[in-house]
C-alpha cells in the first residue's frame, strides 16, 4: 500500500529539515491511501486510491486471521473535525472483503492519550499476529511523538524530532489496545527514533525483529517476548546522500526485502518523498545492499509517495 500526498502542509509542525525524515513524512495534508500493483519484474500495473481522508497515511494490511477479508491499521487525523478537535495523530483500523476495499469505516484503535502521559500523537503501526493454542495475539509497534508547538522543551525543529519514540502494545482482537510499553533502543543523536517494521523471527529469548528510523538511517534491534530490546545496530546506510525512513520490510523466496522513504535532496522542497527499494539474502545483514527507486513521484512541490507497505498478491505480484 502506499500515500500519494497533495500539496498542502499540516499547520501544527514546523517543516524544517531538521526534523527527522519520518516526521517530516507526518507534515502532510490530505493525504489518499492507495494501492499500487508490482508484479516481479517491479513495473506497476494498476494504481488504484483506497478511501480518501484528511491526513490518511501509513497503512498495515494483513489477511484477516478470524476469517475472510483483510484488516488495516493506518493513521493521521482522519477528519478535519478530529483535529479541531484537539486530537492530533490517532491509529484507526478498517476492514474489507478484499485487499483493493472497499473498506469500512474506520474504528479507533489507539489514541495518544491512551500510551502514557505527554504522548500527543501516534502513528507508523506495524502489527504482527500470532496463534497459538487457540489463543490469538496482535502486537503493535508504532510512533509516539510527545512534542507539539508551544509545548515546553520543543522550542527547535531538532527537539521535536527528538521526542519520537517507538512503543508497543497488545491485543486480542486487533481493535481494543493494551499493555504499552516504550522500545529502549539507543538514540545518541537525539535524532528520534521512529517508523518501525516488525518481522516475527522467533530465534532463542528473540521473538521480533523491529527496524526503525533514525537520523536519516535504517536501525534494527532484537527484541523478545516481553518486547525489550535485546540488541540493536544500525542495518542500513544507503549511499549516504539521501535521508532515509519509515522501513518495510518482508521476505519473498529465499532473499528479503525492504522499502524505504527517501526524502529527495532538491533544495527547493523539504517533503518531496520517493520510495525505495533494496534486498539480501539476510535479515540482519543490509550494509552492502543497493537501492533503487521503486515509485518516484513527478507531482509539484509538496508533494510525495510515502510510507509504503507490502501484501502478497498471487505468485507474481
Amino acid at each position: 500500500m502506499l500515500n500519494s500526498a497533495e500539496e498542502e502542509v499540516r499547520p501544527h509542525r514546523n517543516t524544517g529539515r531538521a526534523f527527522t525524515v519520518a516526521l517530516i513524512a507526518a507534515l502532510v495534508a490530505a493525504i489518499a491511501v492507495g494501492v499500487v500493483q508490482l508484479n516481479q519484474g517491479e513495473a506497476s500495473i494498476e494504481v488504484a486510491q483506497q478511501f480518501t481522508g484528511r491526513d490518511v497515511y501509513s497503512p498495515d494490511v494483513h489477511a484477516n486471521p478470524s476469517g475472510n477479508g483483510y484488516l488495516m491499521w493506518y493513521a493521521g487525523w482522519q477528519t478535519q473535525q478530529t483535529l479541531d478537535s484537539g486530537q492530533l495523530d490517532t491509529i484507526y483500523l478498517r476492514t474489507s472483503p478484499t485487499p483493493d476495499g472497499p473498506w469500512s469505516a474506520p474504528t479507533t484503535a489507539i489514541i495518544a492519550t491512551q500510551v502514557a502521559a505527554r504522548i500527543t500523537e501516534v502513528n507508523d503501526p506495524s502489527v504482527t499476529i500470532v496463534t497459538a493454542n487457540g489463543t490469538r495475539q496482535f502486537t503493535m509497534f508504532f510512533t509516539t511523538l510527545v512534542c507539539h508547538p508551544g509545548a515546553a522543551g520543543c522550542a527547535t525543529t531538532a527537539e521535536q524530532a527528538a521526542d519520537s519514540e517507538v512503543w508497543s502494545a497488545i491485543s486480542d482482537d486487533g481493535v481494543r489496545w493494551g499493555s504499552f510499553k516504550r522500545l529502549a533502543v539507543p538514540d545518541p543523536g537525539r535524532k528520534g527514533i521512529s517508523g518501525p517494521s516488525a518481522v516475527l523471527q522467533p530465534s532463542g529469548d528473540q521473538q521480533w525483529v523491529v527496524f526503525y528510523g533514525t537520523g536519516c538511517l535504517i536501525g534494527m534491534a532484537s527484541v523478545n517476548r516481553d518486547r525489550v530490546a535485546l540488541t540493536s545496530s544500525i542495518a542500513y546506510r544507503g549511499n549516504g546522500i539521501r535521508c532515509m525512513s519509515n522501513p518495510v520490510v518482508w521476505r519473498s523466496g529465499s532473499r528479503w526485502h525492504m522499502l524505504v522513504n527517501v526524502l529527495e535532496p532538491t533544495g527547493v522542497d523539504a517533503v518531496r518523498f520517493d520510495i525505495w527499494r533494496t534486498s539480501s539474502g539476510s535479515l540482519t545483514n543490509w550494509l552492502l545492499a543497493g537501492a533503487s527507486p521503486v515509485v518516484v513521484d513527478q507531482g509539484g512541490r509538496s508533494c510525495g509517495a510515502l510510507t509504503p507497505d507490502v501484501l502478497p498478491a498471487g505468485a507474481t505480484h
